[in-house]
């Protein structure tokens, strides 16, 4: 699902206190601090942030999934930390989308300032290096700065060492998919940085789980990058969020990120071909062998077999997500169609293959279904599956 990037009303960002917010606000730094159920780590994080940040103008918007007493504790705290101006975009169950992800990107959205720090709210990631991000991005004119963990100068005592292994094959496995967008950050998987807001392209962004500063890089491929290290620490209260769903999650990430959905429906059409194409083997061996039927007449037994089965699996799987009963025996007569036409230009390439360079038929007909294939598909998406037109696409003529 793509990331609704404008905020519900009930989901609109708060001041814990009225009147902080005018036209004239304008913070050096916005600190996005997604949180879920973190109560007991905001106040020692709003007392470090504040400190780090001396007196400089810093907004904290707290991006808030919680089912506990967070929210509260947030806006009473805030009173005492005067030279920080903090606000909650708290999200509500269905509207929390994208995850941590999600929620990272919804606090950029709202933030004041042109340079936004992420950063959990757990207390691993130590507010005190704040000033520095902000500094190695006014020094390298950087767009992005990530606080890594992968320096030589790093240190990493919030990770196990089984936790650690896992976060370093994680990105390995990334840097596959992506290896020049990742080139020059040693630590993709981050979840502390500091960013430029007018840098991030927000309308292709599309967030899934923990790893939001993987989706920047790749989607974001000529942002201008520096590193400092940091010490990643243990956490200071509650429980950490990681788990089987959330790696998940990042593989999904990765696939949606190195794949189009048209690329991913396009591997989906051949998975539903190469099944087809056992059917249709199977039916052309019964007819040609078993039944001893001429084999360019078996040939066409065998399309009718295979299109029946391809496209009771093309309805149901590959486009699953258009209508599912409106004109359908239309959609399956089209696809009929295609795949008999087809049969037309396979029928001359399994003779050639068969009688003329001596190929065993079976052989034969598969060459000539993947020649096919990439042409069906592109009839099926667009022409038989097409999407259908919605009021909002139709031209509208007033009377």
């Amino acid at each position: 699902m793509q990331y609704e990037f404008n905020p519900h009303k009930s989901m609109q960002k708060q001041p814990c206190e009225k009147g902080l917010f005018g036209n004239s606000f304008e913070p050096v730094l916005s600190i996005i601090v997604p949180t879920k159920n973190e109560s007991g780590n905001i106040e020692m994080l709003l007392r470090r942030i504040e400190k780090a940040m001396n007196g400089a103008s810093t907004e904290v918007v707290f991006v808030d999934d919680s089912s506990d007493d967070t929210p509260k504790v947030i806006c009473k705290l805030s009173n005492n930390y005067p030279s920080l101006v903090v606000s909650i975009l708290h999200r509500l169950p269905e509207q929390q989308i994208g995850g941590l992800g999600g929620a990272v990107i919804a606090g950029m959205q709202v933030a004041h300032a042109p340079l936004a720090c992420v950063m959990d709210g757990d207390l691993q990631h130590p507010p005190e290096l704040i000033p520095q991000l902000l500094q190695v991005a006014e020094q390298k004119k950087a767009d992005l700065v990530v606080a890594s963990r992968r320096i030589s100068e790093s240190k990493v005592s919030g990770l196990n060492l089984m936790r650690d292994l896992i976060s370093r094959g994680l990105d390995k496995i990334a840097r596959i998919f992506f290896p020049k967008q990742l080139n020059g950050v040693r630590d993709p998987l981050s979840g502390f940085f500091l960013v430029r807001l007018s840098a991030v392209d927000f309308e292709h962004m599309q967030p899934k789980g923990f790893k939001i500063l993987l989706e920047i890089l790749v989607r974001n491929p000529d942002l201008v990058k520096a590193e400092l290290p940091f010490h990643f620490a243990e956490r200071y209260d509650g429980k950490s969020k990681a788990s089987a769903k959330e790696a998940i999650k990042y593989f999904i990430l990765l696939w949606n990120l190195r794949f189009s959905e048209n690329d991913f429906r396009f591997i989906k059409f051949l998975v539903v071909g190469a099944s087809g194409i056992l059917v249709n083997s199977a039916a052309l061996a019964l007819a040609t062998d078993s039944l001893h039927i001429y084999y360019l007449i078996s040939a066409a037994i065998a399309t009718v077999a295979s299109t029946t089965w391809n496209f009771a699996l093309t309805e149901w799987w590959v486009f699953n997500n258009r209508p599912a009963s409106e004109g359908r025996l239309k959609r399956f007569l089209l696809f009929f169609v295609m795949n008999n036409v087809a049969l037309l230009f396979r029928t001359p390439i399994i003779y050639v293959l068969t009688s003329v360079l001596g190929m065993y038929y079976l052989l034969s007909n598969l060459i000539s279904l993947a020649i096919l294939t990439v042409l069906r598909y592109l009839l099926a998406d667009g022409f038989i599956w097409g999407k259908p037109k919605t009021k909002d696409s139709q031209v509208q003529i007033a009377p």
